[in-house]
């Protein structure tokens, strides 16, 4: 059969590959869809998709500095030591602190935070987050709840500070303090001061509070 022939997949004669009809018995000469162009065109469109999903849906642990935000890192801070899945709370954060609730002067929630700075250069601020609860608790959420602590009291290269917050919210009985920025006087920053809520709250290292009530 030459190769510019074909046969008939209804009659099986003889047939030109090119005509549009068989001349035996009238049926239409169809071209597989293996020949189509647009067909192939499809299947690297769908192949190329599938393949950048993947790509998107695979994370790799690697080294804590490389901005992987799975990489997984340990540290210490007050007496305890956390996880952190956020690379930017990744490293020595350059303080060792601890915190108490009580009540202030006039019967309010008040926040204690003993702060020591470890390293050999000044700070000059350090933001905070707190999780307040109820006695219940239950996390209090309201407008009159303080979630984002800041001082901008230097603290000296190897000193010590105490930091105190009174809250206008007096049903809260304990609170979850988490660190999530030191900000040094050469400009350079430990964290992240623009930290989204859920980043702290996954990632961010616990400062242990002591309920003093």
């Amino acid at each position: 059969m030459s190769e510019k022939m074909t046969t008939c997949k209804t009659c099986n004669n003889e047939i030109a590959k090119n005509a549009k009809s068989c001349p035996h018995c009238g049926a239409k000469n169809k071209k597989s869809i293996f020949t189509k162009l647009w067909f192939w065109f499809i299947i690297i469109l769908i192949i190329g998709i599938i393949a950048s999903a993947s790509g998107q849906n695979t994370n790799t642990v690697s080294n804590p500095n490389d901005g992987s935000l799975n990489s997984t890192v340990s540290k210490e801070i007050g007496n305890g030591t956390v996880n952190s899945i956020e690379s930017v709370f990744a490293g020595d954060s350059g303080i060792n602190a601890s915190a108490e609730i009580g009540d202030s002067i006039i019967g309010y929630p008040e926040i204690t935070i003993t702060i020591t700075n470890t390293t050999d250069k000044e700070i000059s601020a350090i933001q905070f987050y707190a999780v307040p609860y109820d006695v219940y608790g239950e996390e209090i959420k309201g407008w009159t709840t303080q979630e984002k602590l800041y001082t901008d009291t230097a603290i000296a290269a190897g000193k010590t500070t105490t930091i105190s917050y009174q809250l206008i919210e007096e049903s809260v009985k304990t609170v979850k303090l988490f660190l999530y920025s030191v900000y040094y006087e050469d400009g350079t920053e430990w964290g992240d001061r623009n930290a989204t809520k859920k980043s702290i709250l996954e990632g961010a290292p616990v400062i242990e509070v002591i309920v003093n009530k």
